[in-house]
């Protein structure tokens, strides 16, 4: 069975519909909190596809929003960018209940995210409150002194997933994470077939 949910999974990704497993969807009370990290302009329908499905309350995006385009290497592609997270931030935007933070990441501008956006909240790193929990959020996982519920990262493979003492790490790059804010439950869910790939983050993958 499991196998076959494998299967059923990856063919739904390659065609960027996501597969959101049963038991997800019956066990999540809400609010709900989604966060993402270093998307190439590939999967954005497939997290537009997501986010209709769950209808989270609350969105952070922890960086590198427009990841196929390498912004910090090739400042003559600002253009390109401008263009491709234009279309990512209509389409989150596009969801009028629900709250938005970009933190910045390596291959983000500020200027053009603060042009783009209409209602978002745009950050370097810091703390935030959501629901009675308390978030330090960044690109980069950094280890800090504040005591907090969740630290959402991304930019890397690692490190990966966490438990430390009452915080708990989630990275952005590895999953597509779901918080259920009223009981505190994680879930993850795959990008599709081809994000790292996408991103051009294969090599490096394999180096760490």
């Amino acid at each position: 069975m499991k196998f076959m949910k494998y299967i059923y999974s990856g063919l739904l990704s390659l065609f960027n519909y996501p597969y959101i497993p049963k038991d997800i969807l019956e066990n999540l009370k809400g609010p709900i909190l989604l966060h993402i990290s270093d998307t190439p302009a590939d999967i954005y329908n497939y997290i537009f596809r997501i986010i209709d499905i769950l209808k989270p309350q609350f969105i952070i995006h922890t960086g590198d929003l427009a990841d196929n385009i390498k912004l910090e290497n090739y400042k003559d592609k600002l253009g390109y960018y401008t263009k491709e997270v234009a279309k990512l931030i209509e389409g989150l935007e596009s969801h009028e209940g629900t709250e938005i933070y970009y933190v910045l990441g390596n291959h983000d501008e500020y200027e053009t995210l603060s042009k783009l956006t209409k209602r978002g909240t745009i950050l370097e790193e810091g703390l935030i409150t959501i629901e009675n929990c308390n978030f330090f959020v960044g690109h980069y996982y950094k280890e800090y002194s504040y005591k907090v519920d969740f630290n959402l990262y991304g930019h890397s493979f690692a490190p990966k997933h966490y438990m430390d003492k009452d915080t708990i790490g989630l990275n952005g790059v590895l999953n597509i994470n779901i918080i259920d804010l009223s009981s505190r439950k994680i879930y993850h869910l795959d990008y599709p077939i081809g994000t790292n790939r996408a991103r051009l983050m294969e090599f490096r993958r394999i180096t760490l």
